[in-house]
């Protein structure tokens, strides 16, 4: 069965017992944007169980176990960016009443709606799997139908572009006379994509300054303790539409005049902030590993993830396999092994917090002599092993053989996570003239340092780790098996500063000298 069916059986399973009517409006009460006005027709999808599943899928996976008020879920978050994408539309409409009207409202709050049904267990944490698929890496592959998008919005637009949904939306619109648009007037602009004429409507969705990044970075930030001020009322006032020719093509896009800059930094110092703080916290990268260690795991031992008898088994093997996965459906797969199992034990130990620990941090500050040329080719190499995974897990079984400790082959990892793009930041289209001159098209980039923002970051905060067991003895054995391989392959000298604390002065001065 191909993807796009497989997609659709599990679209039509969540459809099945969805109503679909309501005859009212509802209404939200966010902690961020205050009450927030549900459509009627929004209403019957919202309460279907393909929208109500994402309350059992955590925002930011296991960001909680570091910040533990960070347990929000992907449901509050598509709530906002619904009402945010709705705000953009309506602040547009005031200004460009003959191109943003209100089909351009209703269609990006529906296509805000499905932007993150695609998603499966502990949000980004899974998606690292099942983008690895085979029958949805090649379509995200060089060539490919979805070439450089993301896995998880991939899947949330074949659902919404499923034929079960399609036959759902049929039955909404024929109950809510005022719903304008068609499926396929809504789903392409989850993947940002959009008839040129109207390219700002996929931009309030998939772009620069989109509905989704001014949700999730004030929620995040505020979920995890950490303030981040955005200016969204200025932003909003400062957004406008224009022309833009790009490549023989003239396209209508969302641009921000020159009123809006301070906001847009705003924007990308909450992102480097969340990036170095929150979603690449040494703790939170350990519970990712540890989660990839339980698929690798059922991977290897070929066991399937069983939801109930209904679903049967799921081996994974297909990327829409996932969709069945939410963070209850993972713990919950404990209680069906034995207590005294790897697979039980592996899945508490995440429950529970016995967390694996940092070994080694390697960054440009631990990296010794990082302006010598030989050791910034050998960190860029070390770098670019998070492209090919294989290769990246091969050299941390060649770490755990050679440290002479026994460890579960489930047990090292070599973290590497990838630093936040600031390009499409850089590629949002600004207007140097006044709003009520005529525009004057540039790149962001062309009045905000990006690239200084990205060098600033790789150098004072991007971190890439070994992990290990919480033994020190064991840790401290796979330190100097780690910094031996690392120098061997990549020609890498570290510092004692990267050793993990505690286990440094176990080290000696030999191995890794001051």
């Amino acid at each position: 069965m191909a993807l796009r069916e497989k997609v659709g059986r599990f679209v039509r399973l969540h459809l099945a017992d969805a109503a679909g009517t309501t005859g009212k409006s509802k209404f939200v009460h966010d902690p961020l944007w205050g009450t927030v006005e549900v459509y009627p027709h929004e209403a019957g999808l919202l309460d279907s169980p393909l929208l109500q599943r994402l309350r059992q899928i955590h925002q930011t996976g296991f960001v909680s176990a570091t910040y533990p008020s960070a347990t929000h879920s992907r449901f509050e978050h598509t709530v906002g960016v619904m009402h945010l994408a709705g705000r953009i539309a309506r602040a547009l409409s005031h200004r460009h009443p003959k191109d943003a009207d209100r089909r351009t409202e209703q269609k990006v709050r529906l296509a805000a709606l499905l932007h993150d049904t695609g998603h499966s267990a502990f949000s980004h944490t899974s998606e690292e799997i099942y983008e690895l698929r085979s029958d949805l890496k090649g379509l995200l592959g060089a060539g490919g139908e979805f070439q450089g998008k993301g896995a998880g919005e991939v899947l949330s637009y074949l659902i919404a572009a499923s034929a079960p949904f399609r036959e759902f939306f049929a039955q909404l619109r024929a109950r809510h006379p005022g719903l304008e648009v068609g499926v396929d007037d809504f789903a392409p602009l989850i993947l940002g994509r959009a008839a040129p004429a109207r390219q700002f409507e996929a931009d309030i969705i998939s772009g620069p300054m989109d509905a989704d990044k001014l949700d999730y970075f004030p929620r995040d930030g505020r979920a995890s303790g950490i303030e981040l001020a955005v200016d969204i009322d200025r932003l909003l006032h400062c957004l406008s539409i224009a022309s833009e020719r790009t490549s023989g093509r003239t396209y209508r896009r969302l641009v921000v005049h020159r009123g809006g800059y301070n906001a847009i930094q705003q924007l990308l110092f909450a992102r480097a902030t969340l990036f170095a703080s929150v979603y690449h916290h040494h703790k939170v990268r350990a519970c990712d590993c540890m989660v990839k260690g339980v698929f690798e795991y059922f991977r290897d031992r070929g066991l399937a993830f069983k939801r109930n008898s209904a679903f049967g088994g799921f081996n994974l093997a297909s990327a829409a396999d996932f969709l069945y996965l939410t963070d209850l459906d993972f713990f919950g797969e404990a209680y069906r092994h034995r207590p005294a199992s790897v697979a039980h034990r592996a899945i508490h130990d995440l429950l529970y917090r016995r967390l694996l620990k940092r070994v080694l941090t390697i960054s440009r500050n631990t990296v010794r002599n990082f302006d010598d040329p030989t050791q910034r080719a050998g960190y860029a190499q070390f770098y670019n092993l998070r492209t090919n995974r294989g290769e990246l897990r091969a050299l941390a079984h060649a770490i755990r053989s050679r440290c002479g400790a026994t460890v579960s082959r489930y047990g090292v990892w070599i973290d590497i996570p990838r630093d936040p793009s600031f390009k499409k930041a850089g590629d949002a289209t600004v207007n140097l003239a006044s709003l009520s001159a005529s525009p004057r098209l540039a790149k962001l980039e062309t009045v905000i340092p990006i690239a200084q923002s990205v060098d600033t970051y790789q150098q004072y905060y991007a971190q890439r780790f070994v992990f290990g067991p919480p033994e020190r003895p064991v840790r401290a054995a796979l330190v100097q098996s780690a910094v031996g391989l690392l120098k061997e392959r990549f020609g890498l000298e570290l510092t004692r500063d990267a050793i993990a604390e505690d286990v440094r002065r176990e080290i000696p001065q030999s191995v890794v000298p001051d």
